[in-house]
């Protein structure tokens, strides 16, 4: 009954579950000339969460956000970088969602990110 009840509040909410979402996102180095656009799976969407009514210092409240469950790495090569430049940039792939607390060591835990992730300096390369 409680999982139909958070797909429904979801659902009435307008939010999806956490879940895997395709998502544009760019690489560069400064001693590559190109940036490299192109697409990964991340994880979006809605985690239930809890704010109780009474706060002490002595109950910590831990919100538990949508983040990667099994991730893999990935690498791609830049073209053109400069002799001596590595110019292989790693990035997470997300393999499966679950509502969890941050994981700090590979994710980003920001309430809203500063810039777009496909957001590029330099000249852009689509892949």
């Amino acid at each position: 009954i409680s999982l139909v009840l958070v797909t429904y509040l979801s659902a009435v909410q307008g939010r999806l579950p956490c879940h895997l979402v395709n998502a544009t996102i760019s690489a560069e180095k400064d001693q590559c000339p190109v940036c490299i656009t192109f697409t990964t799976t991340i994880c979006s969407g809605h985690c239930w969460a809890k704010d109780p009514v009474y706060k002490t210092a002595l109950a910590a409240v831990k919100q538990k956000i949508c983040t990667y469950k099994d991730i893999r790495y990935d690498t791609i090569k830049l073209p053109d970088c400069l002799p001596g430049t590595d110019p292989f940039f790693t990035y997470p792939v997300a393999l499966s969602c679950d509502c969890d607390l941050c994981k700090m060591d590979y994710s980003d835990c920001t309430v809203e990110s500063s810039s777009e992730p496909d957001v590029c300096v330099k000249s852009r390369l689509d892949m």
